[in-house]
């Protein structure tokens, strides 16, 4: 993000105190080829972490410079395109740096297991081939045949999380006809959808989606977070606005614009099964591809000098004051870390001060409010705590937070209440033993046999979707105390 703002800043005061700006061609090459740097330094960053050459700190085994591989192939799979600046080059060596940098990238994708990111790049090879290689019909036909097995592979790699991503699908339609036309806005799918999941699986109760059900945060298709956000009226205009791009390309093709096309297609077929739109690369290179393609127009534009200077002022602007926002973020993020570091080594004292201080910036932001909650439950500041989780409640409906809630009001004596957050925890989840096992330990608080008993039958029954030591500890304790039970009986 720094470095877009500092983009942005200096081809605004290029654009203000030059005349003739007669370089904007070679920059925007300039930027392809950082670009196609970038993202061969990345790509060989995961091969690297593949060999177990560079130690990664998540459970998965290539993410590169991110914390998990959908990150990781989103980037990539958004400047593999841009590979064709150097295909055509009549520098031989140059059109080979743009094999290789092109193989790399396509097999750190493949290494970091990214099925969205392996059907993007297979996509985009398959309009390539099919345009430039494959002329007879039967090799056209071949060709699809091969997409749709690899399309098959993909879903049967992994085919519990496929099926994951179908449960969240069908949650988010119940969703979107609640509010079909301008949707729920910004931030509700963190907000509202694991609500809707425990409501959807609560109806269909005994279904294998039960089993697959997780702690899910995004939409897992861009298009479906669109509906979700901003409706039917959000998705219309996104469509127009790949029409009038489409439009623009074709009434003057070009070799750049076609691979701003082909970075707009990856990044749109990605889009169909992740969330490319997470990372801030993925957004540079969108706004890149779209200037790349609308170029003619916006030149049209700027030759009326009142309108240039006018747009070059609001985005200079925009970008000194978005420049100190993100430096002033940066300084929040840093003091947030120091304060959860103090509060792991028991400092309270010192840590409760910067907390306070960082709710009026962090007033909307779910991560720190769970974060300062679960510090003020830890210190048995069980009122104030109450207060933060509640306000988190706002912006995120979570597995965890339902917990970390109802153990709250269980402390506070407020069974009740506790009972109901460890319920819709259950509902959310129906695969987790802790809500369950929280409620087991409620209920003997309460001396509540009847509901004990049946507790601790739910979990000695259930099965274990990953078998830990933490579940078989659990069923060992409830099968004591089920013996203790009837024996006291």
């Amino acid at each position: 993000m720094f470095i877009l703002l500092v983009i942005l800043i200096y081809e605004a005061i290029n654009i203000l105190f030059y005349r003739q700006n007669e370089q904007k061609d070679t920059r925007r090459t300039v930027y392809g080829f950082i670009i196609i740097i970038s993202c061969f330094a990345q790509a060989m960053f995961g091969v690297v972490q593949f060999f177990g050459l560079f130690q990664v700190l998540t459970a998965f085994k290539v993410t590169g410079s991110f914390d998990n591989p959908a990150g990781f192939a989103a980037c990539l799979c958004a400047g593999f395109p841009f590979v064709g600046f150097l295909l055509p080059d009549k520098n031989k060596y140059i059109r080979y740096g743009g094999w290789m940098v092109g193989v790399a990238i396509a097999v750190a994708v493949v290494l970091s297991q990214s099925r969205a990111g392996i059907m993007s790049i297979a996509s985009i090879c398959f309009i390539l081939l099919n345009m430039k290689v494959f002329h007879k019909r039967w090799m056209k036909c071949l060709s699809l045949v091969c997409l749709a097995l690899l399309l098959s592979g993909c879903y049967w790699m992994k085919k519990d999380s496929a099926d994951g991503r179908l449960l969240i699908w069908s949650s988010s339609v119940n969703m979107i006809k609640d509010a079909p036309w301008f949707g729920h806005g910004v931030g509700s799918f963190e907000a509202h959808y694991m609500d809707y999941q425990a409501e959807y699986l609560k109806q269909f109760e005994g279904t294998r989606y039960a089993l697959l059900a997780d702690n899910v945060k995004h939409p897992f298709n861009e298009y479906v977070g669109v509906l979700l956000n901003f409706g039917a009226f959000g998705l219309c205009l996104l469509l127009a606005i790949i029409v009038l791009l489409a439009c623009c390309y074709k009434k003057k093709p070009c070799i750049e614009k076609q691979t701003a096309i082909y970075s707009l297609v990856s990044i749109g077929i990605f889009s169909l099964f992740s969330y490319p739109f997470t990372y801030p690369f993925t957004w540079i290179i969108t706004v890149l591809c779209i200037f790349i393609i609308t170029k003619e127009y916006l030149t049209t534009i700027f030759a009326y000098s009142k309108i240039k200077y006018a747009v070059c002022i609001i985005v200079l602007l925009c970008s000194l004051g978005g420049m100190y926002k993100l430096v002033e973020r940066i300084k929040a993020e840093k003091e947030w870390g120091k304060a959860s570091v103090l509060a792991l080594c028991g400092t309270y004292g010192k840590a409760f001060p910067i907390y306070e201080k960082l709710e009026k910036k962090f007033y909307d932001n779910p991560y720190f409010l769970y974060n300062y909650t679960a510090i003020l439950l830890e210190n048995k500041q069980y009122e104030e705590s109450l207060r933060i989780a509640l306000q988190c409640r706002r912006y995120w409906a979570d597995y965890d937070l339902e917990l970390i809630i109802g153990e709250i009001y269980q402390e506070l004596g407020r069974q009740e209440l506790a009972e109901k957050y460890y319920n819709s925890a259950s509902l959310m989840c129906p695969s987790r033993f802790l809500p369950f096992y929280k409620l087991f330990h409620l209920y003997k608080d309460n001396a509540d046999r009847k509901n004990m008993l049946s507790m601790a039958n739910l979990i000695i029954d259930k099965p274990m979707k990953i078998k830990t030591s933490t579940i078989r500890m659990m069923k060992r304790e409830m099968m004591r105390e089920k013996m203790r039970l009837y024996t006291i009986n």
